[in-house]
């Protein structure tokens, strides 16, 4: 065989083996003439590029394939019109296969296709952001300009770009660049198709132009407006259309969006389409789907033009080699059409299957026949143009050397990519980590809507985790680390499954900490953190992470608490809990912070809820069960065991409705909140023994003027009021009865007594009465004065019954001693009595008695008497007198006159008590917020009671004018 090819060869003319006259010529690098081709077929359609499968011939059996790939090539079409009007196709060859070679002659099969092919080869992730989908395109495809031979063209052909919003995330994830771009135009209702141009004597040979478009509008006349419909034939004067068919599909008539806008809170419904529509494509878009209503309607209008685009398809095929995706035509000659106007017979072309074989010489292709056979692309073209679209006659002499298919629609009916072929949007599969992001220094970076920014470990650029640079460059958000990248990010509800209106739990992720990702839907461009993570790798028996931060911000977060191997470190995954950390400190995790530790070590537990203004330092703490110090991860030593109320500051125990302090212990859990019935006991017992000693007081006229009977007493009206309080109950307001005070009442009780000390002053002071009772002693005693000052009036009653046995003083009754110093009684301002039922001594032991009045003195006992007036002296007796002396004098008159002591006279003390009623109901205003001024400023701040009273102002010997005001 070898010697025949090289025989057939040398048969070869140069006419043979040249392209001048061929109706379809080849341009590679190689040169003009290094590949013939023999025959191709093409395919190309709107919004599907163009793939062209080309068999060619060579007389050179060892082309360097691999210096062919990725190379503009540029096949062209003679047409009808001229032997020198030809059709370019321009593209790059993607493939090049060596088919066959026998001697000094190859048979070579190339693939020609668009650049978008290169864009459709790896795949990338990467985040655009604030970009209309026109500047995401131009800044993908901007990343193909001048590698290489590759120099992509592309233009827009637009009605209103300003309809196109601004998109604040677009995600590309793990899909193509092409893939990504032609998911992007189809979302937004856009199409493409190329257009080609030749320049053979240049290095790129020509150029092909991607339009994008998305109105009817950018579709050109074909070269060939006037297309007439004839009969089939091998041969025929002019190009046309010899088969013509109408496909109908069934196809929804309206479409209906809907969309949850969760800042909006509704879910954002849009529909279009006719009315009486018998089928609707109803499409849940995910969430946020589009931002207006306008940009939503525009969606659905698109989508239904995709829908009905498909539904009426005139399928024809012939021999008009002009035709192309994107161009026009009207058809002539077709017995239903031609009734119609020229609108309804004008036609878009969508797609075309271009048939072709070139017009070799007789001596090559029986050269070619010989030596290599028929070749596999040449079989598939007979074989297709076998089918009733394509058959003209059974002979190989009938056999066209051009023939298309072409897909169609009515010009007036709007292009739209169909929804079959729309690219999916990536969907992404599981979670993902990220990094939190901030603003430069910022410890938390948050909006008012509970939101965050996220970066992805996958996001390349100068701050990304990888440290890699983005081939791109500045044509997307990259990796900025910072309060740039990402958009707003919602953050679930990490403590508790609740988000309500002004309540649930919160709890946001901070700067540089590691968050999982999940998406809605699993669309990438609707990311949502759901939780966080701890990551990198603590440090045995000891806080904080062996590697502190990474790039882009990120952050080493150890466990706080964590199952050590020594020392007080050495317990089992015990504590579980909450720690908080103070903002300057949340990335060091060595400041301030509060924290709930639940300890569930076997038969140590405990609660504890912590504060500490510094690191183990400011302590604020409440702690319940095993009590014991902690220190981060410390199980330190224990300190006790029930609960525990400390702080190093100031503590407030506030009860507006009654509190109750009491070491009386509870068996199993009984009693209620606020029983004190142990408490109720002693106050009874006190209220008993405070009546028993003023009823004996008042039978014994130690009683004040006007003073009540016993039970009327303040102090004992007070106990019962106390009693009244503490056996209370609220009705079954909750369920059962329960103990409740009346009032806002404090109560104390201890079966073991109550103690309380202080190293310096204590005050005590009751507005109303104080009640002092004892069972047995009350004992004063004070290392200074003991100062008592009374108003009204004051009683000391002493019942005198005898003592107990064995105490060591047999006396009862009422003594008064100074061991040193002076002794005064005074009545300032009336009279004073001193009475026995026996004796009554008089001494001094060391000096003189002396007894003085102003009026007179008058000594008595049985009748007689000795009285000292107007400076006489009289004795009178009805018995004898007796005069005894060793010696008698009576001598002149002397005078024996003394200084009587200075009294005050007693002036009025001044006090006042107001209570605030409402202007309106008359009713007393409880727990108001009110102050009392003077003329020399606020004398008292205070709330009003239950029952609407101040507190009482006292202003000593001071007349004042008093005035009330409310305070906020």
């Amino acid at each position: 065989m070898a010697g025949l090819s090289l025989r057939l060869l040398r048969q070869l003319s140069s006419s043979d083996l040249s392209q001048r006259d061929s109706l379809l010529r080849l341009a590679t690098p190689l040169g003009q003439d290094a590949l013939l081709v023999e025959c191709v077929r093409g395919e190309e359609g709107l919004s599907h590029g163009f793939s062209f499968a080309i068999s060619a011939l060579s007389v050179d059996a060892n082309l360097s394939l691999k210096s062919l790939i990725g190379q503009p090539a540029l096949l062209q079409l003679m047409t009808a019109h001229s032997r020198d009007v030809l059709r370019p196709f321009h593209g790059h060859v993607t493939a090049v296969e060596h088919s066959g070679s026998d001697g000094g002659l190859a048979r070579y099969r190339l693939t020609l296709e668009p650049w978008t092919r290169f864009a459709s080869l790896g795949r990338d992730s990467r985040v655009f952001q604030h970009m209309t989908v026109f500047d995401i395109i131009d800044a993908v495809f901007r990343e193909y300009q001048s590698k290489g031979r590759l120099a992509p063209e592309w233009r827009f052909d637009i009605v209103d770009r300003d309809v196109y919003p601004v998109r604040s995330l677009t995600t590309q994830y793990q899909e193509s660049n092409f893939a990504f771009v032609a998911r992007l135009m189809a979302e937004e209702g856009l199409f493409h198709f190329f257009e080609h141009t030749d320049d053979p004597g240049s290095p790129s040979l020509g150029s092909h132009t991607m339009v994008i478009a998305d109105h009817n509008g950018a579709f050109q006349p074909n070269f060939q407006p006037q297309v007439r419909f004839t009969q089939s034939s091998a041969v025929m004067k002019e190009d046309g259309m010899d088969r013509w068919r109408i496909e109908q599909r069934l196809r929804a008539g309206a479409v209906e969006l809907d969309s949850w806008d969760y800042r909006a809170l509704r879910q954002r419904s849009v529909s279009t389409g006719g009315h009486g529509a018998a089928l609707t494509d109803h499409d849940t878009r995910g969430q946020y789907a589009y931002t207006t209503r306008e940009h939503g309607q525009r969606l659905a209008d698109r989508h239904l033009e995709s829908v009905t685009a498909g539904a009426e398809l005139y399928v024809g095929a012939g021999t008009v080699r002009t035709l192309a995706p994107g161009t026009t035509f009207t058809l002539h000659g077709q017995a239903q059409l031609d009734a119609a106007d020229d609108a309804a017979r004008t036609f878009a072309v969508v797609r075309v299957v271009h048939l072709m074989h070139n017009n070799l010489t007789a001596a090559l292709q029986a050269c070619a026949t010989a030596c290599l056979g028929p070749g596999a692309l040449a079989l598939q073209l007979a074989g297709e143009q076998g089918t009733s679209l394509h058959a003209v006659g059974p002979g190989k002499g009938e056999r066209p050397l051009y023939r298309n298919r072409i897909d169609a629609i009515r010009s007036s009916t709007p292009y739209r990519t169909g929804p079959d072929a729309h690219p999916q949007r990536p969907r992404v599969q599981g979670q993902q980590t990220a990094i939190v992001v901030g603003s430069a220094g910022s410890v938390i970076h948050t909006d008012r809507d509970h939101r965050v920014k996220v970066q992805f470990h996958w996001q390349r650029g100068e701050q990304g985790q990888s440290r890699l640079a983005h081939p791109a460059g500045d044509n997307h958000t990259g990796a900025p680390g910072d309060d740039t990248a990402g958009t707003w990010v919602r953050v679930a509800t990490p403590l508790a499954p609740v988000a309500g209106a002004n309540w649930g739990s919160h709890a946001l992720p901070r700067v540089g900490q590691e968050v999982l990702v999940d998406f809605l839907e699993g669309d990438i461009d609707r990311p949502v953190v759901i939780g966080a993570v701890y990551n990198g790798r603590g440090q045995m028996d000891a806080q904080y992470n062996q590697v502190a931060g990474g790039p882009g911000g990120s952050t080493g977060n150890a466990a706080a608490w964590f199952p050590g191997e020594s020392g007080s470190h050495a317990h089992a995954a015990v504590l579980s809990g909450i720690k908080s950390q103070a903002m300057k400190d949340s990335q060091a995790g060595a400041g301030a912070y509060s924290q709930l530790v639940l300890d569930d070590s076997p038969g140590q537990s405990r609660l504890s809820l912590q504060r500490h203004a510094a690191a183990h330092d400011g302590m604020d703490e409440l702690n319940l069960g095993m009590l014991r110090h902690q220190t981060d991860n410390r199980r330190l030593h224990p300190t006790g065991f029930g609960a525990e109320l400390k702080t190093a500051n100031g503590l407030a125990m506030r009860a507006g409705r009654g509190l109750l302090l009491s070491a009386d212990a509870r068996g199993n859990a009984s009693g209620t909140q606020l029983d004190a019935r142990e408490a109720g006991s002693q106050v009874g017992a006190s209220k008993a023994l405070q009546e028993s000693l003023a009823s004996a007081a008042q039978q014994h006229n130690a009683k004040l003027d006007g003073e009540p009977a016993p039970a009327k007493l303040p102090a004992t009206t007070e106990l019962a009021d106390t009693l009244a309080t503490l056996d209370a109950t609220d009705g079954g307001e909750h369920t059962n009865p329960a103990t409740a005070f009346s009032q806002p009442h404090l109560q104390l009780s201890a079966p073991a007594g109550i103690v309380a000390v202080t190293p310096a002053s204590a005050v005590m002071f009751a507005g109303a009465t104080t009640s002092l009772t004892a069972g047995q002693d009350i004992n004063v005693a004070a290392q200074g004065s003991w100062l008592n000052g009374f108003k009204d009036g004051i009683t000391l009653f002493t019942y005198g019954k005898a003592s107990a046995g064995d105490k060591p003083n047999k006396e009862t009754g009422f003594a008064m001693h100074a061991a040193s110093g002076k002794a005064s009684v005074q009545s300032q301002s009336g009279m004073t009595k001193l009475a026995a039922a026996k004796r009554v001594t008089v001494a001094s032991v060391a000096k003189s008695v002396m007894v003085a009045a102003k009026q007179h003195v008058m000594l008595t006992a049985q009748g007689a008497y000795l009285k000292l007036e107007g400076g006489n002296i009289m004795l009178h007796g009805p018995g004898k007198m007796s005069f005894k002396a060793t010696s008698k004098e009576l001598a002149g008159p002397a005078d024996g006159s003394f200084n009587a002591p200075a009294l005050p006279s007693a002036k009025p003390l001044y006090d006042e008590q107001f209570v605030l009623l409402d202007k309106h109901s008359g009713e007393p205003m409880a727990f108001v917020a009110y102050r009392i001024e003077g003329p020399e400023g606020v004398l008292a701040r205070g709330v009003t009671d239950a029952t609407g009273h101040t507190q009482r102002v006292h202003t000593g010997f001071k007349r004042q004018t008093l005035q009330l005001f409310l305070d906020e």
